[in-house]
């Protein structure tokens, strides 16, 4: 019933998204901001008790993605569509889907290139290509954190960018002990 449920509630909001070719753009805008702003809502009260947090499905999250989809979809070149392309970005890491968080992350840094948390998103995916993708691609880490080095960093976050970068392809693990 509840996999039922859920796929009425995508086709239905699918249809909503088919539709956003019409004059009523700004309508179909705010009808998919507020579906995403609904469900980010009901996401984050769930997530503030630990109990219910536990027990949240999968399949919420990928509703809530789906929604964020739905909006860059059908607003490409609309700045929202870098949030919710971020917000991808961020649930797919959380869901422990690491190519896709990466892919979306990249898109986002092709699509907005000046989008205002583009050294997070840079980091994120370098990290995750350095510590959680397996097998490890030190091309990738290496091409992220190199990426990082063009933005505007603290003397700190340089240096220790610039150290890993020497290391790079040793793996993180290795990488800290040696660094202990």
């Amino acid at each position: 019933m509840r996999t039922f449920l859920s796929l009425l509630t995508l086709g239905l909001f699918v249809l909503a998204v088919q539709s956003c070719g019409s004059p009523a753009n700004a309508d179909k805008k705010t009808e998919l901001k507020t579906a995403i702003k609904d469900m980010e809502d009901s996401l984050t009260n769930i997530e503030s008790d630990p109990m219910k947090a536990a027990k949240i499905p999968s399949l919420t999250n990928i509703e809530l993605i789906n929604r964020l989809l739905a909006y860059y979809h059908a607003f490409p070149e609309d700045t929202f569509s870098s949030e919710c392309l971020f917000k991808v970005h961020m649930k797919y890491s959380d869901l422990e889907a690491y190519d896709l968080s990466v892919a979306y992350g990249d898109t986002l840094l092709q699509l907005f290139p000046k989008y205002v948390n583009r050294d997070y998103v840079l980091e994120s995916i370098a990290s995750t290509y350095d510590v959680l993708i397996k097998p490890r691609n030190a091309e990738k880490v290496k091409f992220y954190y190199s990426l990082l080095l063009n933005e505007k960093l603290d003397k700190a976050k340089r240096k220790d960018l610039e150290n890993r970068l020497k290391y790079v392809d040793m793996p993180f693990e290795e990488y800290i002990q040696r660094l202990n």
